[in-house]
């Protein structure tokens, strides 16, 4: 099979409105991830919609996003679609269908997310639909944070179905139908934080109806409780994450990074120093160039 100039070799994954492909670049001659979307996304007004959001996409270039190399639209299938670099490693969810993840390991993770969320949202761009699926852990313990192609211009929020992304990280504004900002991905970012140190979701439940009823109204127990290994002054930064009010949450992603620094760096009992001992400065330098 072939989508616009590009050879596909197997099928990575799927989703619920798109699959990722393995491909060959014939003209560069290097394999690239191609993520391969509904034809209905781009008929009348959303063809227009699509290629706005690529064009996005395409513009943020920050070492812990994938990289965006080309975008279109095949003639013959009419799918839409975006050509991005191909890396080896595994989603965040699978690591997590393992265990939960040590302290330091998830906070650098986490803290180097927030640097290339900053950039994004610096920029106007929220992503919308933050989950360990959307977190690509990679051979050699890098992080990078996929899948922009759900996200939207802030200023065009209120005008989008507000029930986009995964139900378990939704976060309140998005189950109203309120417009989202940066600290609607600052909720999702700390639902996945709860889950990656204690190894459980802060809101799940059986049914839609039931986790929604929980983002909602409930409040979670609190880390060090679910996990007595990690220490209690990590209870207020996971609770300000997932604040009902937008308000009382962090106003910036980059204020979230600087609380998890200490805690990257934390040695745990008994075991050797985990390699986040540089993070502080990887992180602030990742900052300051977004």
């Amino acid at each position: 099979m072939q989508v616009g100039r590009y050879e596909i070799i197997d099928v990575i994954g799927t989703g619920a409105n798109s699959k990722v492909v393995r491909a060959h670049d014939p003209m560069i001659g290097r394999i690239v991830a191609i993520k391969l979307f509904s034809p209905g996304l781009a008929q009348g007004a959303g063809r227009d919609k699509f290629l706005q959001e690529a064009r996005v996409v395409g513009q943020l270039s920050h070492p812990c996003v994938v990289t965006l190399h080309d975008m279109g639209i095949d003639e013959a299938t009419q799918t839409p679609y975006l050509v991005m670099e191909f890396l080896e490693g595994q989603p965040l969810d699978k690591l997590l269908g393992k265990g939960s993840i040590p302290l330091p390991r998830a906070c650098a993770w986490v803290g180097e997310i927030a640097s290339a969320l900053h950039l994004a949202h610096r920029r106007g761009v929220i992503h919308g639909d933050i989950k360990p699926a959307n977190i690509l852990i990679l051979d050699d313990g890098r992080v990078k944070l996929t899948d922009f192609g759900m996200a939207r211009l802030a200023s065009h929020d209120k005008k989008d179905t507000p029930l986009l992304g995964t139900p378990a990280y939704w976060c309140p504004e998005q189950i109203i139908g309120r417009s989202q900002d940066a600290r609607s991905d600052i909720f999702s970012l700390g639902v996945v934080l709860y889950e990656m140190v204690t190894g459980k979701r802060p809101f799940d439940s059986d049914s839609l109806q039931g986790i929604c009823t929980r983002v909602l109204s409930s409040k979670p127990l609190p880390v060090s409780q679910a996990n007595p290994s990690v220490p209690t002054a990590f209870d207020s930064i996971v609770a300000k994450c997932l604040e009902k009010d937008p308000g009382h949450r962090y106003p910036s992603v980059d204020l979230l990074a600087a609380e998890l620094y200490p805690l990257a760096r934390r040695k745990p009992s008994g075991q050797p120093q985990a390699h986040t001992s540089t993070f502080r400065e990887r992180a602030t330098r990742l900052l300051r160039s977004a």
